[in-house]
Formats: structure tokens, sequence, C-alpha cells
């Protein structure tokens, strides 16, 4: 049986200083890349033979998917943009601390599982509707062996949410981490199963 999957790129500046990163195009940083290459000696006897490797477009991923596939021997990483990270707008590049500063009555809202009005940002519908139909499409050209999609935090939670039957807006389904990955595989008349969870997470 194909399985699915999902991969968090390796940690990058903004993540390490708290800064909110969404769409924006920010590279591995010293950490991230040798996080990458530990995902893929993670997955490296674990992954089928002739795995199929998507990843997101923004470089962070796309560093992260070859480090993979150089490790477990897969020797094309395909790219496909309904992988990258959802827009969180006018929240990129700032922390915690300057959103709550900026934005109380929105933080309030995202706080209590509901969506921010603010510029830029792409909703849960919006994000999910793009993954599955990357999933989609890539799915059929797995079969007989399996899929691995290197992505972002909130996009691949958002599709591990949807496959498993469960509301966007819950936190069901914990963080991935950088550089973590999770494995699920399709259930007959039945969403899918997560079979492991935020594997290979970095201290």
């Amino acid at each position: 049986m194909s399985r699915l999957y999902v991969v968090r790129h390796g940690e990058t500046e903004w993540n390490a200083q708290g800064l909110l990163q969404g769409s924006s195009e920010v590279p591995l940083n010293e950490r991230g890349r040798v996080q990458a290459v530990s995902a893929g000696v993670s997955l490296k006897g674990v992954v089928a033979p002739g795995a199929v490797i998507v990843s997101s477009t923004l470089g962070r991923a796309w560093d992260t998917a070859q480090a993979v596939a150089h490790e477990v021997e897969v020797p094309v990483v395909h790219a496909d943009a309904r992988l990258i990270e959802r827009s969180y707008g006018v929240w990129e590049g700032l922390t915690q601390a300057e959103r709550d500063a900026r934005y109380p009555e929105e933080v309030l809202r995202w706080n209590s599982r509901r969506e921010p009005r603010i510029e830029g940002y792409e909703g849960h519908e919006s994000v999910v509707a793009r993954m599955r139909e990357a999933l989609d499409e890539w799915w059929p050209r797995a079969q007989g062996t399996d899929l691995v999609l290197v992505t972002h935090g909130s996009s691949g939670r958002m599709l591990m949410l949807s496959l498993l039957g469960l509301p966007t807006h819950t936190h069901a389904v914990g963080n991935l981490e950088n550089a973590a990955w999770s494995r699920l595989v399709p259930v007959a008349d039945a969403p899918w199963c997560l079979e492991r969870h935020n594997v290979n997470a970095q201290a």
C-alpha cells in the first residue's frame, strides 16, 4: 500500500527569531540545513524505493526536499507551488509581541480559533483546497511506492486535518516541527489514518 509522508522544512532565521513566516521567501539557516539532512536520514529505509518527492516552491522547502532526496536516493524532486505555506499577509515578519500590540482584536480572534481579518491572509478553506488538489494529482503517480510532500507547518497541518476528517479550525493535530514528518495511509470508506506524527522533531 502506498503511504503519504508530510515533511516540514528545516529551520530558518525567522523561525529561530519567532517571526511569523508565512509565504515570505526565507532560506534555511545553518541549523536548518543540518536538520534537512537529518530528516532525510530519518526517512532512509522507511520510505519505499522510488518514492515520488514533491516540494513547495519556496526555497526552504525545496532545499529540504533536495537533502531528503539525496539521503533516500531519489534522483528527481518535483516542484508544486500549491504546497507553499499559507500567506499571513501583514502579520508576516512580526513577532508574537508585535502582533499582540498592533492587531489585538485579530489576535484574540486567532486565539479563539477564528480566522483573522487582516490584509493578505489566506483562509483555511483556500489552503485545504490547493493542498488537496496537489495531493489528488500526485497520489496516483505514487501508486506502488510512497508520496513525500515537503511543505510547511500550517499548510501541512491543514492537509492532515482535512484527510483525517477533522475541522480545520481545531488543533486536534499538533504542530509539525522543523524537519519532522508524519505518515498517513488511506482507509477504505473512512478518513485517512495518521500512523506517525512529528517524527524526527528536533530538541
